[in-house]
């Protein structure tokens, strides 16, 4: 190479070239501000509120609402020492576990695989099947939570009176005996929709010259499925368990309409337990502690799902 042209070329780094980047792309960080200065607004502004807020004895009424005091990580190590908090935890992973990772993904992505085929057959039914599960998606979180309380009632429960009584069985106290797989299956109902809707997308993204191949090379469905339709699927499967998982974890409204936790705390997850310390119990550094732990436990299932997406097939 020419030691002229070397010389005279720019450099590659040095405090001038992040700069340069920046005016090269000027218009789409221009573009990106907005979204940028609403995820401050309501995602990082709150979180790192939350953080300071824990720290402190900040209640909602009394003189440590006027005058908080910084505590340090008391409100931390009351929360580690709490035994209803272990058991809030595991409530928390049971219900993200089943709710989010086996029944909004495994169940939508199913969905999507049945309507995508039904689709390529031309089958009218794959059009009334999504209709269907994307009614249940529209439905506002308070009105599918009724809707599931007048399906689980004793007496006059849809389950009881319609479906046990045609089989000749007794009537099932399912929020009394059954009340975590009862609340997990309302979820999966009001969410498999939105995943059902971004595995469909996925799939029409992926070349039938692949499946084509395939089938020429005589593999059989199930092959062509597991070799082929879940590692082209696998960075939005991470994207879309990242999504539910947030959402499930951040989920409190149906569970509050169908049991409010109970019986007990057989179905208190963290964010229910953050809502009651902090607005039932007034004690906004202490609820503030458990937004952080769970935020804590967001991070951890994300960390989890990017090292999946990225790890070779």
């Amino acid at each position: 190479m020419d030691r002229g042209a070397e010389a005279s070329a720019p450099p590659l780094r040095g405090p001038a070239y992040p700069l340069n980047v920046v005016g090269r792309n000027s218009t789409y960080v221009a573009g990106v501000m907005p979204a940028a200065a609403l995820l401050a607004l309501f995602f990082v502004g709150p979180a790192l509120w939350a953080l300071y807020s824990s720290l402190t004895n900040l209640a909602l009424v009394g003189i440590d609402a006027a005058n908080p005091r910084f505590v340090g990580i008391d409100n931390y190590t009351r929360l580690l020492a709490d035994p209803d908090f272990w058991t809030v935890i595991r409530n928390s992973v049971t219900f993200v576990v089943g709710s989010a990772v086996i029944g909004q993904f495994g169940l939508g992505l199913g969905l999507a695989l049945l309507i995508d085929h039904a689709e390529h057959r031309r089958w009218w039914l794959g059009t009334l099947a999504y209709g269907a599960v994307l009614l249940a998606w529209v439905n506002p979180t308070l009105i599918a939570g009724f809707l599931w309380v007048a399906m689980y009632d004793f007496f006059f429960g849809s389950l009881n009176h319609v479906f046990l009584s045609s089989l000749g069985a007794s009537p099932v106290d399912w929020l009394g005996s059954f009340p975590m797989p009862a609340v997990i299956v309302a979820n999966i109902w009001r969410g498999t929709a939105f995943t059902m809707i971004i595995f469909l997308g996925a799939l029409k993204t992926i070349p039938p010259d692949i499946y084509e191949a395939a089938r020429i090379d005589g593999a059989n469905a199930w092959r062509r499925f597991w070799d082929h339709t879940l590692p082209s699927l696998r960075p939005i499967a991470a994207l879309a368990l990242l999504s539910i998982t947030m959402s499930t974890f951040g989920t409190f409204i149906v569970i509050q309409t169908l049991t409010n936790g109970g019986p007990g705390i057989n179905t208190e997850v963290i964010a229910l337990y953050a809502f009651h310390t902090a607005f039932k119990s007034f004690s906004i550094g202490y609820g503030s502690a458990i937004a952080v732990v769970m935020l804590a436990l967001n991070f951890a299932f994300a960390i989890l799902y990017l090292r999946w997406s990225r790890a070779r097939a």
